[in-house]
């Protein structure tokens, strides 16, 4: 496994001529760029400022960037974001069809790129990787090394196969070091339904549905161990949904809302308690009863790429960490990446505005 640590991108820029020397102009290649990365994101997934449009903020970034000679005919970026699951597969079908340029007669790209934004999507591969050539790859974000192998296995991508992951132990052990602060104190109670504290983890959908490897719940048990009772709760379990899509993606964050609302009753009953909110978008649903409950009785962190200001905030730099990948894998021939990157330095927790880790 190598550890990528995200940092700004030092690239050499060419270096500008007197203003009486003529320039040359480099006409853009006729064949357009050699490169392309397809990103796809889950349905209402972009626009809420959070993790996918950072992801796509970023690796948009890279046509801009010269990381490599000819940059700016380099790669083209471009992304799927449809209504419905079942929309996103055809166009995903579509796109792995054919490697043809949209813009030039007679091109092809190269080599592609395919970054899966969530895990679950690696399941729809099965409808691609027939069509998927040598020279395409994969890249699969939230996953770890276990699970991008088990990737390449099933659809025989072999070394073509690859997992970005983030690192989330250094906040999550500050969070426990909190609640360890916390339960310790003598005037802490946690109620009268029981002898413990409780602690949350609340996730937009369940093991059966997502892969979760981000080590959440093995942090907590190496922190606080049975001075506290666990319990994780999936959104997905109350949404009556078959498919994802723009309108049940409304529900999700009514059903955070709900969950904000129905867990600030239980431990204004039970004893403060303490949450970890990590559903992605629906986090606004959350956000929402944060916001208009200020008196509300548990502590919450929430896991995302918004610097929100309540609370704890485990802020993602997931953006920084997919760019500095993709620039890496410009540079590389074909199937030259190793099978798993882990950005170590991916998160920070703050607590309003001070920053406890950097």
């Amino acid at each position: 496994m190598m550890m990528l640590t995200v940092a700004a991108l030092l690239l050499t820029a060419s270096c500008s001529k007197d203003d009486d020397e003529p320039q040359q102009v480099n006409p853009p290649a006729a064949a357009g760029a050699r490169l392309q990365v397809m990103m796809v994101f889950a349905p209402g997934q972009l626009g809420d400022g959070g993790y996918a449009d950072g992801l796509l903020e970023y690796a948009s970034g890279m046509e801009l960037l010269e990381v490599m000679p000819d940059a700016e005919d380099s790669i083209d970026v471009q992304f799927i974001s449809l209504y419905s699951v079942n929309d996103t597969r055809q166009a995903l079908k579509e796109w792995a069809a054919t490697a043809a340029h949209p813009f030039y007669k007679d091109a092809t790209y190269e080599r592609r790129l395919l970054v899966l934004t969530e895990p679950y999507m690696t399941a729809w591969l099965a409808d691609v990787k027939t069509n998927l050539r040598e020279t395409d790859e994969v890249l699969v974000m939230k996953a770890d090394e276990a699970y991008t192998q088990q990737v390449a296995d099933s659809y025989s991508l072999g070394s073509r196969a690859h997992g970005l992951n983030y690192d989330l132990a250094p906040s999550i052990r500050l969070y426990c070091d909190n609640v360890r602060w916390m339960i310790d104190n003598p005037d802490y109670a946690p109620g009268f339904f029981g002898d413990k504290p409780e602690v949350v983890i609340l996730r937009r959908f369940n093991t059966k549905q997502n892969y979760y490897c981000d080590g959440i719940e093995d942090v907590i048990r190496q922190q606080l161990g049975n001075d506290v009772n666990l319990t994780v709760y999936a959104l997905a379990d109350y949404v009556q949904a078959d498919d994802l899509s723009e309108q049940t993606n409304v529900a999700y964050i009514q059903a955070a809302y709900t969950a904000a609302a129905q867990l600030d009753q239980h431990f204004q009953q039970t004893g403060y308690g303490f949450v970890i909110a990590d559903m992605g978008t629906c986090n606004f649903g959350m956000l929402n009863y944060l916001l208009g409950s200020p008196l509300y009785h548990y502590e919450v962190v929430m896991l995302d790429s918004n610097p929100y200001t309540y609370n704890y905030m485990a802020i993602c730099r997931d953006g920084a960490a997919v760019m500095t990948w993709i620039a890496n894998w410009m540079r590389q021939p074909a199937a030259a990446m190793p099978r798993f990157w882990m950005a170590d330095d991916s998160y920070v927790l703050q607590n309003f505005t001070e920053v406890l880790v950097k």
